[in-house]
């Protein structure tokens, strides 16, 4: 049976937008958005919104659990003490599925986290939801690389469309995949649609393999233009961006997550290591080429 009374934590972020667009067109699923008091996001008039205060308490995540059969968390995995009372709530309430912060790398493998430490705290989160099995709640998490759109449209791979300027990462060789949020989005009604498949595990989904040279000649190919290239070392990415997060400058992320991200196999390739949950969820892999003209073009 499909779980279909759906609460999203971050249901306005750049993966909660897409994700209830995609649970209203699916058949069924009812879906709130729990929003801070004082936000000012909006949603579609078929989505609930339920509020509470900043701070997240238990009380009153109780109230606004009660009822749902899943809640998908996208809140940064900074604060895991929050994080996990969330989880905890979940459980007490009756929740019959958890789809923690994962949406990224595959974090189940240690090497991931030796390259990204960042990580980490998804992990934490996703290692805390399995203590919660035997109350009756289960939980999925969801790999899916880097969001492929988002990263080629706000230059967070590394090419920057404004000055057709690509950042090339070590020898540019490496593998590594991703998904559009579209779907990232489908994923999830995938999981939710097929619950019993997708319980206490890791989903592992990819619209594209690419390595940072062939997504180049990709997007020379759509865009007309030879671009410049500028190189960087993946350790000295990771190096800048942890001393950057350590005196809590954020801008320290991108350098640490692309110096991970492009850093080598098997880490960032888990379709060589994994086996794709593509089918079971409804997500389909594409030409580079294709994909890319796509997200470039519209």
């Amino acid at each position: 049976m499909a779980l279909k009374n759906v609460i999203i934590i971050g249901a306005s972020g750049n993966a909660g937008k897409p994700i209830v667009d995609a649970l209203l067109k699916a058949d069924g699923f009812t879906v709130t958005a729990l929003t801070r008091k004082g936000s000012s996001s909006s949603f579609p008039s078929e989505v609930k919104v339920q509020s509470i205060d900043d701070s997240y308490p238990q009380d009153q995540l109780l109230a606004a659990f009660k009822g749902q059969d899943a809640v998908i968390s996208l809140l940064p995995p900074v604060d895991l003490k929050q994080l996990n009372s969330i989880a905890d709530a979940a459980a007490q309430a009756g929740v019959k599925r958890f789809i923690p912060p994962e949406f990224g790398s595959d974090t189940a493998a240690p090497e991931v986290i030796q390259l990204i430490p960042m990580f980490g705290g998804k992990a934490a989160v996703t290692n805390h939801l399995k203590t919660k099995e035997s109350s009756g709640m289960s939980w999925t998490a969801v790999v899916n690389g880097a969001f492929f759109d988002w990263g080629i449209l706000t230059g967070f791979l590394g090419f920057d469309l404004q000055s057709s300027t690509a950042t090339i990462y070590d020898s540019g060789n490496t593998q590594a995949n991703a998904t559009t949020l579209a779907d990232v989005a489908q994923a999830v009604v995938g999981i939710l649609s097929n619950p019993d498949e997708t319980a206490n595990r890791y989903v592992y989904v990819q619209n594209v393999c690419f390595t940072q040279n062939q997504l180049l000649a990709a997007i020379e190919k759509s865009t007309g233009k030879k671009w410049s290239v500028n190189k960087r070392e993946c350790a000295e990415a990771r190096q800048t961006g942890g001393m950057k997060l350590s005196k809590g400058d954020m801008s320290g992320v991108p350098d640490m997550i692309l110096g991970g991200l492009y850093a080598g196999e098997p880490a960032n390739n888990y379709a060589k290591t994994r086996k794709l949950d593509n089918d079971l969820v409804g997500v389909k892999e594409y030409p580079l080429e294709e994909i890319v003209d796509r997200v470039i073009k519209g």
